[in-house]
């Protein structure tokens, strides 16, 4: 919703009249249909500022037609840079995967690294593995090795997008109702009364942490 919220500023600034709740159903599927994740933004900016090769008509519902060129990188590019287009003062996805990755045990840091599975549907943006992935090595190669490029080689940094990643949640769910009708009383599901009678804290048995 953000990056929708955000394409219609884009648009609404460049004199089209997106302003109603219709118009934000107009602009999620502008953004699905027109939306891509710039590998390299300034490279890509200097090619929307001085070509055409980014611009594409759309359609709108009432048969008018839009010209749409940089915003549709600038859209996503929040997901990226939140705080370089007004939208917070947080960080961007590279950064919180990474320092997520960073915060977990040193011995299984590589393997997250080289393991890393994109899922939802904001990650259907053309570009956005390649990108995600540019930026990670990036951060490791900047506060890891603090600028060694000598041996960024040796960092494997792999992130995978599967074609039904748009679904991922759904099919995993799908997966495991199908595993609990061949095992109904597994200690891995927790029940009903077990979630009433304790809340969230129910899961807390199934992780081996210092919580349980």
């Amino acid at each position: 919703r953000h990056v929708t919220e955000h394409l219609m500023k884009l648009l609404v600034g460049q004199g089209h009249p997106l302003n109603s709740k219709a118009d934000l159903e107009t602009a999620r599927e502008m953004k699905q249909k027109m939306c891509y994740v710039a590998y390299d933004i300034e490279a890509e900016k200097r090619l929307a500022r001085e070509t055409t090769l980014v611009d594409r008509q759309y359609t709108l519902p009432d048969s008018r037609v839009i010209r749409i060129g940089a915003e549709r990188f600038m859209a996503p590019e929040i997901l990226f840079n939140p705080s370089q287009h007004g939208c917070g003062d947080g960080v961007g996805l590279p950064e919180l995967v990474f320092n997520t990755v960073r915060r977990s045990d040193i011995d299984v840091q590589m393997n997250y690294f080289s393991h890393i599975v994109l899922s939802g549907g904001t990650t259907m943006f053309p570009g956005f593995s390649s990108r995600l992935e540019k930026d990670i090595r990036r951060l490791y190669l900047e506060k890891v090795l603090r600028g060694d490029t000598s041996r960024a080689a040796k960092f494997r940094c792999c992130v995978e997008d599967p074609p039904r990643r748009q679904h991922m949640v759904f099919l995993g769910a799908s997966i495991l109702a199908d595993s609990y009708e061949q095992q109904p009383n597994s200690q891995w599901w927790i029940t009903r009364q077990e979630y009433d009678e304790y809340g969230a804290r129910a899961v807390e048995r199934l992780i081996s942490t210092k919580l349980s």
